[in-house]
């Protein structure tokens, strides 16, 4: 009589070492391209901030301008070189603190001089990781600046602003009535429209520039290179 087979024996539940090893694998693989993305996309994120940032401190300028009736100024430390304002003083917060952009009540006591002085109310912005002055790349291969900047400074310093006689400014005044001026050292103030201009804002990959309009209404835009335009 021949013998009846055995059924096979059933397959422990689980995975074998080899198993382990190639899921393992297969997540590293993903892992690996999703960092540099995700380490892109907070990048971006950041230059989207540090851009609102600059557009808050002239809505804020501006705003307070229109409250107190005193001159309000903004400045920028585009220069890590020279990070002060038209008079030399250092582009600090009330703490001291280094700060990329601040906002400062132009109100001494006396008439304003367009400097920062010590008991002046100051507005300081936080500094943003991983973002830069200026456009990438660097002109004339980078990006023109925007079709609204009104601004006639060198826009590749991060800023176009300019002073009364056309030079380079990283500053700008909004007087009681909220419009934006150009001024220079002495504290000359430019006529209505002179203190329009933007500044701008990249990270390597990608440039913001936030637009100053004649009036005081500022507008953050982003450049497409797809399109090769600043877009809103």
């Amino acid at each position: 009589m021949r013998p009846v087979p055995r059924p096979p024996r059933p397959r422990a539940a689980g995975f074998t070492a080899i198993e382990v090893l190639i899921v393992v694998a297969i997540i590293g693989v993903f892992a690996a391209l999703a960092v540099p993305s995700w380490r892109a996309y907070q990048q971006n994120l950041q230059l989207r901030a540090a851009a609102r940032t600059v557009a808050n401190a002239f809505s804020y300028a501006r705003s307070r301008a229109l409250a107190t009736g005193n001159r309000h100024v903004v400045v920028f430390a585009v220069d890590p070189l020279d990070p002060n304002d038209v008079c030399g003083n250092p582009v600090v917060n009330s703490q001291g603190t280094p700060v990329p952009v601040l906002v400062f009540e132009d109100n001494d006591g006396g008439a304003p001089n367009c400097c920062l002085d010590a008991g002046e109310e100051r507005l300081a912005e936080n500094p943003v990781a991983n973002v830069s002055w200026g456009v990438t790349p660097a002109p004339p291969a980078g990006p023109p600046p925007s079709p609204e900047d009104g601004g006639g400074g060198d826009y590749s310093t991060g800023s176009s602003f300019a002073q009364p006689d056309g030079s380079d400014a990283a500053w700008v005044s909004f007087g009681p009535n909220g419009i934006p001026v150009a001024f220079n050292a002495a504290c000359n103030l430019g006529t209505t429209g002179t203190g329009s201009g933007a500044v701008y804002l990249t990270n390597g990959a990608r440039n913001y520039a936030v637009v100053l309009s004649p009036l005081g209404t500022s507008n953050v835009e982003r450049f497409n290179p797809a399109a090769d335009a600043w877009e809103n």
